[in-house]
């Protein structure tokens, strides 16, 4: 039997078809959730948004590099509800991390106060003195 050798011009095709190939399949897409407690807007929406959880879909493609993959983002939107409808918005990814940030640095006045917090301790502090007699300064 005889066994059929390649040339330097079949390799350089079986390379080209693989280059071409792989970039048909290096884009992945993933879904996360987030939530705000508070009602938010970033540019692009229409109106205010409720609080609550709303799922974020991003999409990468994988950049040919020589040591290691690397995922670059090229899309990402926010599922919203619209008039009965569910509609992907995009958004900016810094905008979305400063609305979360800004988001999670407020106090919640849902939750009750920790009796560790600056809050609780200033709130004690003010119903003790709420409750010591007053007295007249003449």
């Amino acid at each position: 039997m005889e066994r059929q050798r390649f040339g330097f011009v079949s390799f350089v095709a079986v390379r080209q078809f693989w280059k071409v190939n792989r970039r048909m399949a290096t884009t992945r897409h993933t879904s996360t959730t987030v939530t705000f407690q508070r009602p938010f807007i970033l540019d692009g929406f229409e109106q205010l948004q409720p609080a609550g959880s709303y799922t974020l879909d991003v999409e990468e493609e994988l950049l040919d590099a020589l040591l290691s993959p690397v995922w670059k983002r090229t899309s990402t939107a926010m599922r919203l509800t619209r008039h009965g409808a569910i509609e992907q918005v995009p958004v900016d990814p810094e905008q979305l991390n400063d609305a979360l940030a800004r988001d999670a640095a407020q106090p919640n006045p849902a939750k009750p106060l920790s009796s560790s917090s600056p809050e609780a301790r200033r709130y004690r502090a003010y119903s003790l003195l709420g409750r010591l007699p007053h007295r007249n300064r003449r």
